[in-house]
């Protein structure tokens, strides 16, 4: 039997991962992703072999492929932190179905050898079998996206080999899949056989599963390999943080800067959290301090956590909570990054571990909406269907202002979307928190069958820019396909509540891309703004329907009598010398804080246009 690219990935419905009910969206596991970045040194820089004692948690590393001061650089492991669950430290080794340049090992229901994480040569020459060493490593079963599927006639497992002097390698030990997704497991192998005691003695993780996407996911955390151990040794004098970070913003994973300006203190999230572990056994409680900051890059530094507590022996996933609504961010116009650090004071002296003491986030402020970071673990079509119209994915952006959209940027499986005709879209809200059932504005684009390297976003320009005001929805659609079109989906990040939408059979309807197993995440699509404000001015029938009173006001309160969605305050000359705050959008009663002056108070209404009243302000 043979498949068409176009099905190779598709078939994870078969795996039953998220099954397509009906005409809902359809999550399914990543089947390619950006090749994995290397960190590897020049081999001039590698010692012939290692010594003991042999440790990676993979905190001192950017993604990517392993480092090869302590790894073989191929073997398809992705060092990171978005696919753990739980992990014992920031940063894993996952194992999977696609290789080191992002694509999948085989075709749809080929089972096979997927990944390796082979060690560089250690010297074990000179160690006897009663020296007691032991390989011990935390593994888990599966990922964000959901464990693996059931082992059967061909296995679905993790494997441990040694490299004997022989130069053979020898499999010692070996795990089927459990359908275990949730915790780290502890695991040591004994280094006792004489023939594995050499100065060329390597170890590998070895992975099989299927081969044609990461469903099949294991993970590795903690690897360590030492002398004078027991099988039970799995403490360590060690505090390590784990869990990402969430977006420094509340509502965003980014927004442009103008929009974030008029509103910064509110923009900001009043919630920050990751976690950390205590691998120490104790039995006495550890006394541990932490900080929190919130910086921007290339500019100030600003701390807003201070926390302390004894953390007793052998807990994990400890939850570190703080406010970057506490650190003031300069609304200055030019495009930023704001980047949270979470730092523990633990006081500890081991080089090795340092590292893992440390957690950080980048958040842009430039001129684009998105609520993903950038990378899939996932994704996310439409669902297929021979007949019918068009159905289509949406997401709801809330302005601080109007603004225009200039741009969709979308992120496809090109293994899937490449050279598939689709249309992006932009919606206004139809008054009851959807989108309405026509968009105001419409592009067709034919999707590329190759990106340039590193790229994961297309941007797709409307052909003039798009008003904006209050809310509106971003989104794609396509006529009727059998096959799946895939676009990339953020499994570490999500849209609020009642933020994505789908249209099937002509009916918008809120969507989720939750599932057991994994939580809800975003669709990578984000709205480019111009972030120029252009409005019409009301007829003049509309502006009569609108008062301020009373007029004059002696003290700067003022009633406006009339709908509207957002108000500022030009002087005499045309400056804009008060705008309104989101918080306080479209309220009744304002108030102005002015010196005496005639004034023009511009009211923006839900529809865009422009009502201006002139306003005098006296003195009390």
């Amino acid at each position: 039997m043979t498949f068409s690219l176009r099905s190779l990935c598709g078939a994870a419905v078969l795996l039953g991962l998220l099954p397509a009910a009906g005409r809902a969206q359809v999550v399914q596991p990543l089947g390619a992703e950006p090749p994995h970045a290397l960190v590897a040194p020049a081999a001039a820089q590698r010692p012939t072999a290692l010594t003991l004692p042999f440790f990676d948690d993979f905190s001192r590393q950017k993604e990517g492929a392993p480092d090869g001061q302590r790894w073989e650089t191929a073997g398809g492991a992705l060092i990171n932190n978005r696919f753990p669950r739980r992990p014992i430290s920031r940063g894993v080794a996952t194992l999977d179905g696609l290789n080191g340049k992002g694509q999948p090992r085989g075709v749809v229901s080929m089972i096979g050898d997927a990944d390796t994480l082979t060690s560089q040569a250690l010297n074990l020459g000179g160690l006897s079998t009663g020296s007691n060493v032991f390989l011990s490593f935390f593994w888990q079963a599966g990922s964000v996206i959901g464990p693996p599927s059931p082992s059967g006639s061909r296995p679905i497992a993790l494997y441990v080999d040694f490299k004997d002097v022989n130069d053979q390698w020898q499999q010692v030990w070996q795990l089927r899949s459990p359908g275990d997704t949730t915790n780290f497991r502890f695991k040591a192998l004994p280094v006792n056989q004489a023939g594995f005691l050499h100065p060329n003695f390597q170890f590998r993780f070895r992975v099989s599963g299927y081969l044609y996407n990461n469903r099949d996911a294991w993970s590795m955390d903690y690897v360590r390999l030492d002398r004078n151990r027991t099988a039970t040794d799995s403490s360590y004098r060690d505090i390590a943080l784990s869990k990402p970070l969430p977006s420094a913003l509340k509502r965003f994973a980014a927004m442009p800067v103008v929009q974030f300006n008029l509103n910064a203190a509110q923009e900001l999230t009043d919630r920050t959290a990751t976690s950390m572990n205590n691998l120490d056994a104790g039995p006495a409680p550890t006394p541990i301090s932490w900080e929190g900051y919130l910086d921007v890059v290339g500019g100030g530094s600003n701390r807003f956590l201070q926390g302390n507590r004894s953390l007793d022996a052998g807990l994990r996933q400890q939850p570190i909570i703080g406010n970057p609504r506490l650190a003031a961010v300069p609304t200055t116009p030019a495009a930023k990054q704001l980047r949270q650090r979470l730092v523990l004071l633990s006081n500890e002296t081991n080089p090795l571990t340092l590292p893992n003491d440390t957690i950080t986030r980048l958040t842009d402020l430039t001129d684009y909406y998105a609520y993903d970071d950038g990378t899939a673990e996932a994704t996310v079509s439409l669902p297929p269907a021979s007949n019918g119209p068009a159905s289509y994915h949406a997401l709801r952006f809330d302005l601080n202002r109007p603004d225009q959209i200039r741009a969709i940027r979308l992120a496809p499986l090109l293994l899937t979307a490449g050279g598939r005709t689709i249309t992006i879209n932009i919606w206004d809200d139809n008054g009851s928190g959807q989108p309405a059932a026509t968009p105001k504005a419409t592009k067709s684009f034919t999707i590329p069958t190759t990106l340039p390297p590193g790229q994961t976003f297309i941007e797709i320009p409307f052909d003039a820019p798009v008003p904006v005001s209050g809310r509106f929805y971003a989104g794609y659609g396509h006529p009727p396909t059998s096959q799946f079109v895939q676009f990339l989906l953020d499994l570490n990040n999500a849209p609020p509540a009642n933020s994505f939408f789908i249209n099937s059979f002509g009916a918008w309807s809120p969507a989720s891309t939750a599932s057991s197993y994994s939580p809800a995440g975003s669709l990578m699509l984000r709205p480019v703004t111009t972030g120029v404000v252009t409005a019409t001015a009301a007829p003049a029938e509309v502006v009569a329907q609108y008062q301020l009173y009373p007029n004059p006001t002696p003290d700067g309160w003022v009633q406006i009598a009339g709908s509207y969605a957002r108000a500022a305050v030009l002087d005499a000359v045309g400056r804009v010398v008060w705008e309104q705050p989101a918080a306080e959008a479209g309220q009744p009663v304002v108030r102005l804080p002015l010196p005496a002056g005639l004034y023009f108070v511009r009211l923006t209404r839900a529809d865009g246009l422009l009502v201006t009243k002139r306003l005098s302000i006296t003195q009390p």
